[in-house]
């Protein structure tokens, strides 16, 4: 007996250049979920550039259910000192609303985790916007913990060194 399409799994697999339009649709997604109205600054060409075909400075999964894209998860590669091994870092965890609640989320994780792990990485790490209550729940599912004593900074250089006197 034939499953049909909608009672499958999605296909959880390896970002490629095919999909990049469609990464780009959903990094808008979720922008606008977060913060509607915002458009995010990655566009096709920064992502040939920098991602998973190009420089490989980011790497992602993507989801599908038949053709249609329902879910990403981009990450880039962490060295803890402490722990003295490499992890994860979460970028963008996306899941179409259609498919919110189906497990989808935990299971981009877990193939992300799955697929770096014969690379050494033994954690992941993520930001969490923290208006997003629903998003910080599913995390904690997942096991993962608020670290308080940490401030998340970030430096816009444009190209130069943090601490540069602007132009």
């Amino acid at each position: 007996m034939d499953v049909p399409e909608t009672d499958a799994a999605p296909t959880i697999r390896p970002v490629e250049e095919a999909d990049l339009a469609a990464i780009v649709e959903m990094l808008a997604k979720l922008a606008h979920h977060l913060k509607p109205g915002f458009v995010p600054l990655a566009d096709l060409a920064s992502l040939r550039r920098f991602g998973p075909t190009g420089l490989r400075l980011f790497d992602g999964l993507i989801a599908e259910r038949g053709d249609r894209p329902v879910g990403l998860c981009l990450y880039t590669y962490a060295f803890s000192s402490w722990r003295g091994r490499p992890g994860v870092f979460v970028q963008d965890l996306y899941v179409d609303p259609s498919e919110r609640g189906s497990g989808l989320g935990r299971a981009l994780m877990d193939a992300t985790l799955a697929r770096e792990a014969p690379n050494g990485c033994t954690f992941a790490k993520l930001e969490v916007h923290r208006g997003n209550t629903a998003a910080i729940a599913f995390y904690r599912r997942l096991g993962f913990e608020v670290e308080d004593h940490y401030f998340t900074m970030a430096a816009e250089t444009g190209g130069k060194g943090p601490g540069s006197p602007p132009a």
